[in-house]
Formats: structure tokens, sequence, C-alpha cells
């Protein structure tokens, strides 16, 4: 008789461990990948550490370790989500020209906003999943100003390599500021460590460049990319309006 209460109560025992599993099993997760990469992008890329985002969660790490496994992969699904947040602006009624620029700009302003995105530009780590969305729609805008797809996906990548060797220049200005060693106290060392009578045209260039032109410097080059373009398709580009007057 004993025994039998013995072999009933372990049964019990097991069926509310097996309950109580499947209770757990069921149960929505204290926190998701979407809520991980969202705190991470708040708190910033290029430093965050999972102590930052749990302490934002309200979670342990180790809680972020059962839905990203580090923080390589963390930045990879940051950085897609902010790709596919880059949308293209409302160019329908604008000529091709200011729709290519905006999202040039966009693209400047993505990477120059998260620097960790051009480290992993550099390491192969951002896939063409989020550009393919962008380039589709970039096709299909510039189809409606007469682009052929050859046409509009050789100005997408255009656009793309200006700008992302903009963005790079733009970081490292900004890291030299942060770091102490702004760009025109380094070259004036520089130039001061040569015989004066050495580099002059270099001198009489870099010494009349605004530092802070050099981060908007690279919209004369897109501009003289898309006027060379409106010449091969015998048009000219629209006069653009100072952009002080321009909405951002």
């Amino acid at each position: 008789m004993q025994q039998d209460m013995q072999i009933s109560g372990k049964k019990q025992m097991r069926a509310g461990a097996h309950s109580a599993s499947a209770a757990r099993v069921g149960r929505p997760p204290a926190v998701s990948v979407q809520a991980i990469v969202a705190a991470a992008i708040e708190l910033g890329l290029d430093t965050v550490t999972f102590k930052q985002i749990a302490d934002r969660l309200g979670v342990a790490q180790a809680t972020l370790y059962r839905h990203v496994h580090n923080r390589d992969e963390l930045v990879r699904l940051a950085a897609f989500q902010i790709t596919l947040a880059r949308r293209l602006p409302d160019g329908e009624h604008e000529h091709w020209s200011a729709l290519a620029e905006r999202y040039a700009e966009s693209l400047f302003e993505a990477f120059v906003g998260e620097p960790q995105l051009i480290a992993e530009l550099l390491r192969g780590r951002l896939g063409p999943h989020a550009e393919v969305d962008i380039l589709e729609q970039f096709v299909e805008a510039l189809g409606e100003h007469g682009f052929t797809i050859n046409e509009s996906a050789s100005l997408f990548h255009s656009l793309g390599m200006l700008t992302i060797g903009a963005a790079s220049g733009a970081i490292g200005l900004n890291a030299s500021l942060q770091n102490g060693e702004p760009w025109h106290r380094l070259m004036r060392t520089t130039l001061a460590e040569r015989d004066e009578d050495e580099l002059p045209h270099a001198r009489a260039v870099l010494t009349n460049i605004a530092e802070s032109s050099l981060l908007i410097d690279w919209r004369g080059a897109l501009r003289a990319l898309l006027a060379g373009i409106a010449v091969s398709r015998g048009e000219k580009l629209p006069v653009r309006a100072p952009r002080a007057a321009r909405s951002s």
C-alpha cells in the first residue's frame, strides 16, 4: 500500500513537472530579438555592450544570448534594420536628380550616424538583403523618368561608391575631433615639419579649406556626377536651391 502511494506520488510529481515545463515553453519570451536590436540602435552600435542592453531592457545578459549569439551578430541585425528603414523619399513630382541627391544624402547620414556600419561593410558582413529592396525602389522610381534598368542600376551603384567614401572621410574627421587631434592642427604640424619652400601647391590648397567644409564638399562631387549623367541624356540639371533654404 505504501509502495503504491510512493509510485502514485512520483507520477504526480512527474506530471506536475511536465505541466510546469509545458507552461514555460508556452510562455512568451521576456525579451525579443526586435527589442534587443532596437535597444542597441538607441544606445549606439559603435560602443554598445550586452550589459548596457540588458540594463536597458531589465533582463539578465544570459537572456540576451538566447536570442543573439554575439555582438557581431547583433550589429549585423541592427545594420540590416537601419538599412531597411532608410526608404527612398517620395519624388514623384521632382526631377530625377533631386531624388538621386536625397537618396545619397540619406545613405551618407546612415553611415555617419552609425560608424560601425562602415566596419561591418569592410568585413563583408553587410549582405545584399536590404540593398535589393532599395535598389528595386530606385530602379522603379527612375524608370518613371525614362531611365532604363541598366542606367538606373549604374547610377545607384555610383551613388553608393561616392557616398560611402564621403562617409568614411567624415567619420575619420569626427573621430579626430573627438580624440582631441583636429585635422587642421595635424595639418599645420605636418607642414611645419617640412621646409617652407616645399609643397607650395598643397599649402595653397590645404590652408584655405575650412575644416567643417570637409563634411559637405562631397556634395559638389555628387552634383558633378549628376550633371554628367544629365548631359549624356541631353538635359541640364535644374538650379539647386541653397542648402539653408532646402528642407532637411
